[in-house]
């Protein structure tokens, strides 16, 4: 029995199973993210991107209903300035679509009775006005932009789409680095 004891023992000591073994109690250090771009490599990375190609594309479009007494005013007087413009026409209560505006793909006319008409008008980038880190390891970036009207955009002379194209639009892009490049995460109004 005493040899069997000694055995053990031996084979514990050989094995380290006397020994303890060190814990990890620090933290892994987080990775190093490069300092914030530059306002003008943010400009290139967020003018670039996708996500500004989808933000407000919404906006790029128009919806007229195809009856005249399917509209409120706002549509009655959008709808005078496309027919002003020769894009559609009324035939008593229906709007009709001229030629320029049949062979156009723009005016879509769905079966529901409505034209939808996209696009009226393309984004152009302005400038980026700020570029700021958040304590999350994103870094902010204000910037503004304009829409630009197409020849049919350029139809609408009063009312809301107007007002939308003659202002200067802003917004943020939260940018992130995801390990060899900054990118756009997501753009949100300003």
């Amino acid at each position: 029995m005493k040899r069997l004891l000694i055995a053990f023992a031996f084979a514990l000591v050989a094995c380290g199973g006397g020994e303890k073994t060190p814990t990890a109690t620090a933290e892994k250090p987080k990775p190093q993210i490069p300092p914030p771009p530059t306002a003008t490599a943010a400009k290139d990375l967020i003018a670039n991107s996708s996500d500004f190609s989808e933000y407000q594309f919404t906006n790029a479009a128009y919806t007229l209903p195809m009856k005249r007494s399917a509209m409120n005013e706002p549509a009655r007087r959008a709808a005078r300035e496309l027919a002003a413009a020769k894009w559609i026409r009324f035939n008593g209560d229906d709007v009709e679509l001229n030629p320029k505006a049949a062979g156009d793909k723009r005016f879509l006319v769905r079966p529901n009775g409505y034209v939808d008409i996209v696009p009226i008008a393309k984004k152009d980038f302005g400038s980026v006005t700020a570029v700021r880190p958040n304590p999350d390891r994103t870094v902010s970036a204000d910037f503004d932009w304009r829409w630009i009207p197409n020849e049919v955009g350029q139809a609408f002379r009063s009312g809301l789409v107007k007002e939308r194209f003659d202002a200067t639009q802003h917004a943020t892009a939260r940018l992130m680095w995801d390990g060899k490049s900054w990118t756009v995460l997501r753009i949100d109004e300003g």
